[in-house]
């Protein structure tokens, strides 16, 4: 297993938390994976604990993906190589989550690039803390992340993450603080 690529698709996307957990990630480019939906929907009992101490230890619910009833669903996020020193530190970091592969494919032109794994946790286990410090810096930093790709990439991500079943798009007192 010489340098996997791996699909981030929340936290991940943001380079300084991605580099926190895998200082050696490279090739870290734009992406999408189809046939799966993004949601907050995973509890995170122990929250941050490699970046944003102020608020470590503080519960939260995490973004996770799970297979989608439409097929062509996109979510985009970006992929980057990992070597395998990295990569067990970032199975620490995620292990809520089990890796799965899929294809993904580069966000400007649609051409498929290959496979990746992609973490994904499948439980449906929390709900969004409209109230909690940890839960709106966490919702933050994917936003601001995203917007780091250029607006398409920014508005598909906010058309594509869902908050209790409603687009993270139509829910404008929490882009209000972004």
């Amino acid at each position: 297993m010489k340098n996997q690529a791996i699909f981030g698709y929340g936290s991940l996307i943001n380079l300084e938390s991605l580099k926190a957990t895998v200082p050696n990630a490279y090739n870290i480019r734009p992406a999408y994976i189809k046939g799966f939906k993004r949601e907050f929907c995973l509890w995170d009992s122990v929250g941050w604990t490699e970046t944003n101490l102020d608020l470590a230890g503080e519960p939260m619910c995490a973004v996770d993906i799970h297979l989608s009833d439409n097929h062509e669903a996109r979510v985009n996020g970006v992929v980057f190589s990992v070597p395998d020193a990295d990569l067990k530190r970032l199975l620490i970091r995620e292990e809520n989550y089990k890796l799965i592969e899929t294809p993904f494919y580069d966000f400007k032109n649609d051409q498929e690039l290959g496979t990746c794994r992609v973490f994904s946790a499948n439980k449906h286990n929390g709900t969004y803390d409209f109230k909690g410090a940890a839960q709106a810096r966490y919702l933050q930093i994917c936003i601001d992340s995203s917007r780091q790709y250029g607006e398409r990439f920014y508005s598909e991500f906010l058309n594509t993450t869902y908050i209790n079943d409603k687009l993270l798009a139509a829910m404008p007192e929490l882009l209000a603080r972004s």
